[in-house]
């Protein structure tokens, strides 16, 4: 969709939105009012009104009071001036002064009818506003969250597929970790340790390679992506994964749990895309587990 089509109802203003400077609403107010005082004279308009209304009600839509009042006193003092004695102002037949002080009651209604109509408008526009920029936040929030496994608080399936622009065609380290036994811990030592464990896996993963690179890939399985990342880094901080593995207790006993981890590295001038990488690195996690759990497969294996 082009992009001045996503204008929001809450961006398009009507013609009574518009808002100046009360110094420029006076301005072109008064100047809208002497333009059609001299068209009206010019042409000897037989009611002049007639015109001189139109410009009130505009001057009252566009600016408010500001440029309604003066356009009202400017139209009022026409009205004084075509319908007195000689011009003058102050002298007036008994008829023409109904005509004036009817001239006078439509002005002042008209005035704050407009007006007021253009306040309430305003005032709905900016609630309508206000709601609209308070529901993208919570839809921003909502997005946010949802990017966000609960449990561990590292980012889920769904912010990797939106992440997948990042990775394409870099040179990657990609783990795979899975908690070894992990149906053994929930049966053992209870629901409430194995969230308890999935947390502090999430926790620790987040702590060595940074929130934005790790993710929630199934129950008990996490994916890590590391773009350009030296693999002497890597290395360093999985064996600081490996050795600070939770610790799990019930009772008397306790046992550390164990990690069995796949890495696959793009070396330079591989290309691959995402979708082989987390093969591969799933891969060598299912060596690591089938060649007796809790450790690290990070060389090519047969089939690969």
């Amino acid at each position: 969709m082009n992009a001045t089509r996503k204008e929001t109802i809450s961006q398009r203003r009507s013609l009574l939105q518009v808002q100046v400077k009360p110094m420029y609403s006076v301005l072109i107010a008064a100047t809208l009012m002497v333009f059609l005082i001299f068209f009206v004279y010019r042409f000897n308009i037989p009611n002049p009104n007639m015109i001189l209304i139109a410009g009130l009600v505009i001057s009252s839509a566009l600016f408010g009071y500001s440029g309604g009042i003066v356009a009202g006193i400017i139209m009022f003092l026409y009205t004084l001036f075509f319908f007195s004695i000689d011009h003058s102002f102050i002298q007036f037949t008994g008829q023409n002064m109904a005509k004036v002080l009817v001239s006078l009651f439509g002005i002042v209604v008209d005035l704050v009818f407009v007006c007021e109509l253009k306040h309430a408008e305003m005032r709905a526009f900016k609630e309508v506003h206000k709601l609209t920029r308070d529901l993208s936040e919570e839809n921003q929030l909502l997005q946010k969250v949802s990017m966000y496994d609960p449990l561990t608080g590292i980012r889920n399936r769904l912010a990797l597929r939106q992440d997948y622009s990042r990775y394409e065609g870099k040179d990657m380290t990609v783990i795979m970790l899975d908690l070894d036994n992990f149906k053994s811990i929930n049966d053992h030592f209870g629901h409430d340790e194995g969230d308890r464990v999935l947390k502090e896996t999430g926790t620790d993963l987040i702590n060595s390679f940074g929130k934005d690179h790790c993710y929630r890939y199934g129950g008990d399985e996490f994916l890590v992506l590391l773009p350009d990342v030296e693999e002497q880094v890597v290395d360093q901080e999985l064996k600081k994964l490996m050795a600070n593995r939770p610790w799990v207790k019930e009772g008397g006993r306790s046992t550390q749990a164990g990690y069995s981890i796949g890495v696959f590295r793009a070396r330079e001038g591989e290309r691959y895309s995402l979708r082989e990488m987390f093969l591969l690195a799933d891969n060598r996690m299912y060596h690591a587990k089938g060649s007796g759990k809790n450790r690290i497969v990070d060389t090519k294996i047969s089939g690969e």
